[in-house]
């Protein structure tokens, strides 16, 4: 499951003070975010709310501590009511598109991803994240572009070129599928996956040796499939 990021606090003319309690319980809600202690966040946010029922940060901050107590259905609700009254928000589009990918809704996920871009084109994690629902629906092209888009944004992690990596192999271009394996390995040298696929392409590419060296890496690492594949390719095989 992929957790929403993120918390949100606005200001407000309103002074009540039942508004005042919710901003306060909004502020002992984020803190407790912030050590990952999601169920006191959660106890707090949902006290927020019924102090004041129309208080979008509390809401919004509450979808987050659902979420990462895996509890997507009742975030979902909670960040529905945030875009209902801030629909200019881009990141509560992001974070309800994780959600609905969390659900497994690729479809909605890409439309809020989207909706997310048309308000904010530099949020550069939701091309990222656009890009793997577009791959789990198998528009190979679509993800490549935006995989593409966040990395010319600036978006520097492993995760984004090893995604790239796995769809170029997918494509049967090789020798790019290779490089941007090497990168995501360059930024994350433990990524036993990256290297595991990277061999693959090696030995595509009839670059055996170099591919067992990236198997017994990912080996080390303690990725199975790697060990797998040096007793299946390489029994009895030696280096010259």
């Amino acid at each position: 499951m992929r957790h929403i990021i993120g918390i949100l606090v606005i200001g407000s003319l309103l002074s009540s003070c039942d508004y005042r309690e919710a901003v306060t319980g909004n502020r002992r809600g984020m803190d407790y975010i912030t050590r990952d202690d999601y169920r006191k966040a959660l106890q707090e946010l949902t006290e927020a709310i019924e102090h004041s029922p129309t208080y979008c940060p509390a809401y919004y901050n509450r979808a987050i501590a659902y979420a990462n107590l895996n509890r997507p259905k009742e975030a979902l609700r909670d960040m529905d009511y945030v875009v209902a009254n801030m629909p200019d928000n881009a990141k509560a589009y992001y974070n309800r598109g994780i959600i609905h990918e969390n659900l497994g809704d690729m479809t909605a996920a890409i439309q809020d991803y989207s909706k997310a871009l048309a308000i904010d084109p530099n949020l550069t994690d939701a091309y990222h994240y656009r890009g793997i629902a577009r791959y789990r629906m198998e528009d190979l092209k679509g993800a490549l572009a935006d995989y593409d888009r966040a990395i010319a944004l600036g978006l520097e992690s492993s995760a984004i070129y090893f995604n790239r990596g796995v769809i170029l192999y997918r494509q049967g271009q090789l020798s790019d599928a290779i490089e941007s394996y090497s990168r995501s390995i360059s930024i994350d040298p433990s990524n036993a996956l990256a290297y595991y696929h990277r061999a693959i392409a090696k030995m595509k590419v009839n670059n055996k040796a170099e591919a067992r060296q990236d198997l017994e890496i990912s080996s080390r690492l303690g990725y199975p499939k790697a060990t797998e594949a040096i007793s299946r390719f390489y029994s009895g095989w030696s280096r010259l």
